[in-house]
């Protein structure tokens, strides 16, 4: 079943109804292009979430780079309560399909496209871009895949970012790709996984100790690092706690 939005003829306000919920038809991730895939993916990304961190009816989270929805729609499928989910994205039309098909059904899910720089996915904007939230609006940040396309310099401005809108005991969940004996810091490494990068920023390997110390440094505790534990990608989790 096809619907489309307000904006009709535009694709990315076209959706297709699964199980009750509303998934993009383009999707920016062509291997989840199959609905069930899609949805166990959604769902999966809710269970690692939930079995690193504390969720509940009163947890106030943030989607930093939320993409298409996946992680709210994960949500939605488990039924599993927060009281309040905000997504960003650097994407504009990313950001205006979950408007018109999750923001508009589901009160406490909100959307917002901050046009920030990345060489990969928005190189035409301003370097850096605050997050527009006051100090302790959340209690977790997610960050799927995130890390993965920044170099250093990047990453520092957002963990100082994720420390501001953090609340005191907070948790970041996030994952990268992080191995041993590699350099500090590698874009597009020939050869890893044994497979092909394409573009500026399509994988950014870090040294293991290097990437821990340089998140301690604004002021997070390491609580957890699990290589390779999302088997799709082969991206580390790592979970930090704001102190």
């Amino acid at each position: 079943m096809h619907n489309k939005g307000c904006n009709k003829g535009f694709v990315h306000n076209e959706a297709r109804i699964y199980k009750g919920l509303y998934l993009p038809l383009n999707r920016t991730n062509e291997s989840l292009s199959n609905d069930v895939d899609y949805i166990q993916s959604s769902i999966e990304q809710v269970n690692s979430l939930s079995h690193f961190c504390s969720i509940s009816k009163t947890t106030r989270l943030l989607d930093f780079g939320c993409g298409q929805g996946r992680l709210s729609n994960g949500f939605l499928a488990s039924k599993t309560e927060i009281a309040r989910y905000i997504g960003v994205d650097t994407s504009l039309e990313s950001i205006n399909w979950c408007v018109n098909w999750i923001e508009k059904y589901h009160s406490n899910f909100k959307f917002l496209h901050v046009p920030a720089y990345n060489a990969r996915y928005n190189p035409e904007e301003k370097m850096y871009q605050p997050l527009p939230f006051e100090e302790n609006t959340f209690d977790l940040v997610f960050l799927n895949s995130v890390f993965s396309h920044m170099l250093t310099a990047d990453i520092r401005f957002y963990l100082e970012q994720f420390k501001r809108v953090l609340s005191s005991g907070g948790y970041v969940y996030l994952t990268a790709f992080i191995e041993d004996d590699v350099p500090h810091e590698e874009e597009n490494p020939e050869g890893y996984l044994g497979r092909k990068s394409k573009g500026a920023l399509h994988r950014v390997r870090f040294q293991k100790n290097y990437f821990l110390s340089l998140v301690r440094e604004f002021g997070f505790t390491v609580i957890e690092f699990k290589h390779q534990y999302i088997t799709r990608t082969c991206q580390s989790v790592v979970i930090l706690k704001r102190n």
